[in-house]
C-alpha cells in the first residue's frame, strides 16, 4: 500500500444520488425555499412518472463534474449510448447554459447544506468499509473530488470521520494535476499515492502520473467502462477489497 490515499467522494467515499439528482432538478429553476427538502425529494421522485430520476441515474454514470448533471434535462441525455454520444451531447449546450445551470444548483445545494442540515445530511450514504478506511489512513488521506469542499466536510464531520482527512480538493476537473500536487508538497513520488475513483477516466488519466490508480467498481458506471476497464487492464477494486488496503507502517 502506499504512503498517500487520495479518493474520489461520490461513489467511492459517500452515495448521494437523490442528493445529486434534486440539485440538478433545482439547477434548471429557481429554488421554491417555502417548500421544505423532504417534499421537493418526494415531488422529484414523482416527476414524470418517475421518468426524470432515472434519466439522472442514466447520466450519472456518465458524469465527472456537476457541470455534466446538465444533460438529464435533454429528453435525449436518457438514450446516449456511450460515452462518446454523451461528451458531444454535453458540448452541444451553450457555456452560458452551463455556467448558469451549475451556478443554481451549487446555490440549492448550499441553501439545504445550511438551512435543512439535517435533511441534507440524510441524503449521503457512505458505503460499507469506508469509515474504516479512513480512520486505518487517517492523515494520510486527500479526497480529490467534483463536490465542493464545504458539501464534503460537513459530511465527514457527521460522521466522526473529518480529522481522517487532510486535504479535500473540491470542485476538481483535473485529478492528476490535483495528484501530482499532492505528491510535490508532501515530498512523495506519485508512485507513492494510491488514487481511488469510480469514473475510469480519472482513473486512466491519474495512472499516466505513475500513482497506483484503481476503479472503484461499487461507484457509477456502464457496460462501456467495464469492457474498456478489461480491455486495458485497469486494476480495480471491489468494496471487500478496502479491508486490504493497509497503510505504509
Amino acid at each position: 500500500m502506499s504512503r498517500v490515499l487520495a479518493l474520489d467522494f461520490d461513489g467511492v467515499i459517500a452515495d448521494a444520488l437523490d442528493e445529486c439528482a434534486l440539485v440538478t432538478l433545482l439547477g434548471a429553476r429557481p429554488l421554491d425555499r417555502s417548500v421544505p427538502g423532504r417534499e421537493q425529494i418526494a415531488s422529484m421522485r414523482a416527476r414524470e412518472g418517475g421518468a426524470y430520476l432515472a434519466r439522472f441515474r442514466h447520466v450519472r454514470d456518465y458524469s465527472r463534474l456537476l457541470d455534466h448533471f446538465v444533460v438529464a434535462h435533454l429528453p435525449e441525455g436518457g438514450r446516449v449510448a456511450d460515452q462518446a454520444a454523451f461528451d458531444a451531447l454535453f458540448r452541444t449546450l451553450p457555456a452560458g447554459h452551463v455556467r448558469d445551470f451549475t451556478a443554481r444548483a451549487t446555490a440549492a445545494r448550499e441553501w439545504f447544506r445550511t438551512r435543512e442540515p439535517a435533511f441534507w445530511l440524510d441524503l449521503h450514504t457512505l458505503y460499507p468499509g469506508v469509515p474504516e478506511l479512513l480512520r486505518r489512513h487517517r492523515g494520510s488521506v486527500v479526497v480529490v473530488t467534483a463536490k465542493d469542499e464545504g458539501s464534503v466536510r460537513a459530511i465527514l464531520r457527521r460522521h466522526g470521520l473529518e480529522d481522517t482527512v487532510r486535504e479535500v480538493f473540491g470542485e476538481c476537473a483535473r485529478k492528476a494535476d490535483a495528484v501530482r500536487d499532492v505528491a510535490g508538497r508532501w515530498g512523495v513520488s506519485p508512485a507513492d499515492v494510491t488514487f481511488v475513483d469510480d469514473n475510469l477516466a480519472n482513473v486512466r488519466a491519474v495512472a499516466a502520473t505513475g500513482a497506483d490508480a484503481r476503479w472503484a467498481r461499487w461507484g457509477y458506471q456502464t457496460p462501456e467502462h467495464r469492457a474498456e476497464a478489461e480491455r486495458y487492464a485497469v486494476p480495480s477494486l471491489e468494496l471487500a477489497d478496502l479491508a486490504a488496503l493497509a497503510p505504509v507502517a
